[in-house]
């Protein structure tokens, strides 16, 4: 009977092993479509770590990886007003990359899932900071320009994201092999 019970605790915990790195990467893959992955591998790294009384890492390694993720969180939204300032925006330019790209999401996501969130934060990035540095400034070519740089801004904080995401992992898998 032992042996018995021995093995269902191995399959326990191989199972368990595989559900933790799914949902690793099931934060990667959620990051497209406008989801904070970032926290996901954060929680799914803390419960890990709570089941096994982090054996592998400590909960100083789970708030390392949580600082990473609201800085990246943050830097997603701040990089398209930052690219749209490099680009020539006024405040007003830049208030409205940031906005756009939030209202974009939020407004895009049920219009074709999955990917309208990630659609509308790029589209909502360009037209935030377009239209408001249209009002400010009342010159289109520069809105276009400072538009394009808060699109170019959105995208880079997705990819920022995704790495970050990516190097979280790298990092756990360390940790945990």
């Amino acid at each position: 009977m032992p042996s018995l019970l021995s093995r269902g605790c191995k399959m326990l915990s191989v199972l368990g092993m595989i559900l933790f790195w799914l949902v690793l990467l099931a934060g990667i893959a959620v990051i497209p479509f406008g989801i904070a992955g970032t926290f996901i591998i954060v929680g799914d790294t803390l419960v890990y770590g709570l089941l096994t009384q982090f054996s592998k890492f400590t909960i100083g390694f789970v708030g390392i990886l949580l600082v990473i993720s609201v800085l990246v969180e943050g830097a997603e939204f701040v990089l398209g007003a930052w690219a749209a300032k490099k680009y020539g925006s006024s405040s007003w330019g830049m208030w409205g990359a940031i906005l756009g790209g939030f209202f974009g999401a939020i407004w895009f996501t049920p219009v074709a899932p999955p990917f309208s969130t990630l659609l509308g934060a790029f589209i909502g990035a360009f037209l935030g900071a377009f239209l408001l540095e249209v009002l400010h400034e009342r010159n289109v070519q520069k809105a276009l320009k400072v538009g394009w740089g808060a699109f170019l801004g959105a995208v880079s904080g997705k990819i920022l994201k995704i790495v970050a995401a990516v190097g979280m992992i790298v990092a756990i898998g360390i940790q945990v092999f």
